[in-house]
Formats: C-alpha cells, structure tokens, sequence
C-alpha cells in the first residue's frame, strides 16, 4: 500500500468525535492493528480532539481538522485547531508542566499524558492558524494479530 493522506474537517463540538473515531477505527482495522491497539488509538484521538475544542476552538465554527496519513507500518494522525483568544494553551514546551500538575484526582489535564503514553510518538506545535497541531504515530506491531 502506498501512503494515502485523508483529511476530515468538523465543527469544533464533542457530537462530531465519536463518528470520527468511527472512521479511525476502521482505518486501523484495515491496517491490521490488534482490538486493543484499536482502543488506544481510539482513546488518545478521542483526548486531542476534546482538548482542541475546549482549548483551542473560539466557536464550533472554528473547526477541527483530522490529517490522517495511512502507511503499510503506521497510522499518522495530526489534530489542528485554529486557536482561541487563550494563546499557546498546550505546547511542546508546557509539556512538562502538564506531566507535574497533572494529580490523579483531577478532572482534567490527563489527555495530553495519555496520548503520550498510548501513542509511539507524540509532537505538539504550534500552526499557522494561531492554533495548535497535535500528532501521533502509532506503529504497526507485526507480532500482532489483526482485529477480528
């Protein structure tokens, strides 16, 4: 299979995730990922996406974007939002910060550690939007059984 590149677009509102999810999950179905790779890819995309229209969605008309690069080895996901008023909410270099402050109690500020702790590779960085991107790899484990 040859790198295909798919771009999803939706209101920045939490009733758009799950249909997305949907579409991831049967993307990694085909790429051969076990059910429970399936559930962390499922769960960190679900993370991002809700930190990008809490934090980084002005309006629901602000929009997300989903940037998946599919390849024979790895799923490539990049989440883009377009940025608030509330500047620079989550970058590379508050990472740290975030794995501090996070306390296990807390409601919030577990996404960000989870998709870095469920993904192989994590990158935050600001856009050209004014907004943030968000993108993880998840690398097929040939070891794997593939969903079934």
């Amino acid at each position: 299979m040859e790198r295909k590149r798919i771009e999803l677009n939706f209101p920045s509102q939490m009733w758009y995730v799950p249909p997305a999810l949907a579409f991831i999950k049967e993307l990694s179905q085909q790429l051969g990922f076990s059910k429970k790779r399936i559930e962390d890819i499922q769960l960190t995309i679900d993370e991002i996406c809700s930190n990008a229209i809490e934090h980084g969605s002005e309006t629901a008309a602000s929009g997300i974007d989903l940037i998946i690069i599919l390849d024979v080895n790895q799923l490539d996901i990049l989440v883009r939002d377009r940025g608030t008023k509330q500047k620079k909410y989550l970058t590379a270099e508050r990472l740290d910060e975030i794995h501090r402050e996070r306390v296990s109690g807390q409601e919030g500020g577990h996404g960000i550690y989870i998709a870095k702790n469920l993904s192989d590779q994590l990158e935050i960085q600001p856009n050209s939007l004014g907004g943030t991107d968000v993108r993880v790899v998840f690398r097929l484990s040939t070891n794997l059984p593939p969903c079934g």
